[in-house]
């Protein structure tokens, strides 16, 4: 099985744009898109802030490319998707599911909704205790089969910056309880906090992914003959980063961070999953 995840995309209406950093989005925009779509996966994963205001046309713009591509593309909702509209109206733009599970033969896929709804003040996580009980459910489902969760908030405490105010699940919803219930091997995978990270703790591992204007990269998930293996794959396209910094520092509620590489050993990482079950 191959996974191909999108970290946060950002793509902006930008409304207030000139239009030279319209040009710029456009031709970045399309670049890294196109090379998401041509990256072969059985699934191919946004992480959630696909969209940088959460409005209608921006998700249109996404969807419009990505429908067409028949690829199995699966949208996790990050906080910044669900700033504009109903997250109704969201599912319905998109085809999407609020949080859902694919089992598959190798391992069991589980995505979760970790956003509020059309909330700017608050772009921490939460979950409902719905959704929690029926997270046990998939976990306890899954028996010893390999879980691979896919959130756009971390779990607090876990990867880097995620013990920081609003940059994980609420510490108060004891997501790690939860987790730590599965009995075989389990992923984390997330992103909203704009750097790589890779972290393990109590049997799980959790991956963390930057946001596509700080690092034009997509992170490959590969799962073969007992490994777990996950890499980073750059951009590779010349004028690619020239194009981003004509707009990335003058849209309103993005701004680049510069530590977001994060070290060699938060690109890649390599799990063999037969040693711990």
């Amino acid at each position: 099985m191959r996974l191909v995840l999108m970290g946060d995309f950002h793509y902006s209406r930008m409304a207030a744009g000139t239009q030279e950093m319209i040009e710029a989005r456009d031709q970045a925009y399309n670049v890294m898109l196109s090379t998401f779509l041509t990256m072969e996966g059985d699934f191919h994963i946004s992480l959630g802030d696909l969209t940088h205001e959460g409005f209608p046309e921006e998700f249109r713009y996404v969807f419009d490319r990505i429908n067409g591509s028949g690829r199995n593309f699966i949208h996790v909702l990050g906080n910044h998707d669900a700033y504009s509209i109903p997250k109704a109206d969201i599912l319905a733009i998109t085809g999407q599911q609020r949080y859902s599970a694919i089992d598959t033969q190798e391992a069991t896929l589980i995505f979760l909704d970790s956003t509020k709804e059309m909330d700017h003040n608050d772009w921490g996580g939460e979950m409902d205790d719905q959704q929690l009980e029926w997270l046990q459910q998939q976990l306890d489902k899954s028996g010893v089969k390999p879980v691979f969760v896919f959130s756009h908030h971390p779990v607090y405490a876990t990867t880097t910056r995620s013990d920081m105010d609003k940059l994980s699940i609420h510490p108060d919803i004891d997501m790690k309880a939860v987790l730590n219930t599965k009995k075989g091997p389990g992923f984390f995978f997330c992103g909203h906090n704009h750097v790589n990270s890779i972290v393990q703790q109590d049997g799980w591992h959790y991956i963390q992914t930057a946001a596509c204007l700080d690092i034009p990269a997509f992170r490959i998930v590969e799962l073969k003959d007992g490994l777990v293996k996950t890499e980073l794959v750059t951009i590779d396209e010349m004028n690619l980063a020239d194009h981003i910094i004509r707009f990335n520092t003058k849209m309103p509620g993005f701004g680049p961070f510069a530590e977001a590489r994060g070290a060699d050993t938060d690109c890649s990482m390599q799990v063999n999953i037969l040693a711990s079950v």
